[in-house]
């Protein structure tokens, strides 16, 4: 064997005795268990969920004095236009909606120019019956609008969000025992 030779094959088996550079995973803490999991958003228009679950929903704010160009035209000349948000997973996507809508406490929603007249109030679904396509929403709490043009808007908001389910064909509203519409007459 020739000098450069020993000298390779002598390389090579020094190197064949070195142990691979071990390689460590990143830190994982694991999840509190106070910690609620986190949804990731979906990297598709479709909701990923089980049967039976939901987790996207619509909300419905106001783009004032709209003329209907961004949404269903109303009588105020406002329009009611549907926002996509992401909930935690349920099997009661009705209600959930209708808490999502309740907890914004921003006049503004974002930059999108889009008003929530319901950002004053202080609202709780207290209960939602659903029975043969009828549902009946039972809200509690203070109704704080700004001026009697925020009653069909408020209306609008609530109504579109509770009827973008399939199951429900039929609709009314309470809040603090009396129907929406007597509800809102108060404020006027």
């Amino acid at each position: 064997m020739t000098t450069l030779s020993v000298f390779v094959l002598g390389v090579l088996i020094g190197c064949s005795n070195v142990p691979p550079k071990p390689t460590t995973p990143p830190a994982q803490n694991p999840p509190s268990q106070t910690q609620a999991p986190q949804l990731q958003e979906p990297q598709t228009n479709q909701p990923q969920s089980s049967p039976g679950t939901q987790n996207k929903i619509k909300i419905y704010l106001i783009a004032v004095e709209d003329n209907g160009k961004s949404g269903e035209k109303l009588d105020t000349g406002d329009s009611v236009v549907p926002v996509e948000r992401n909930i935690k997973e349920t099997t009661a996507p009705l209600r959930a909606a209708l808490e999502e809508l309740l907890s914004l406490k921003e006049k503004d929603y974002g930059q999108s120019g889009l008003y929530n007249p319901l950002y004053r109030s202080n609202l709780k679904v207290e209960q939602v019956r659903i029975l043969s396509g009828k549902a009946e929403i039972y809200l509690t709490g203070t109704l704080s609008l700004g001026g009697e043009m925020d009653n069909p808007r408020v209306k609008a908001q609530l109504e579109k969000t509770a009827s973008q389910f399939s199951s429900v064909k039929d609709l009314q509203i309470y809040l603090n025992g009396k129907t929406l519409d007597e509800a809102l007459s108060l404020k006027g």
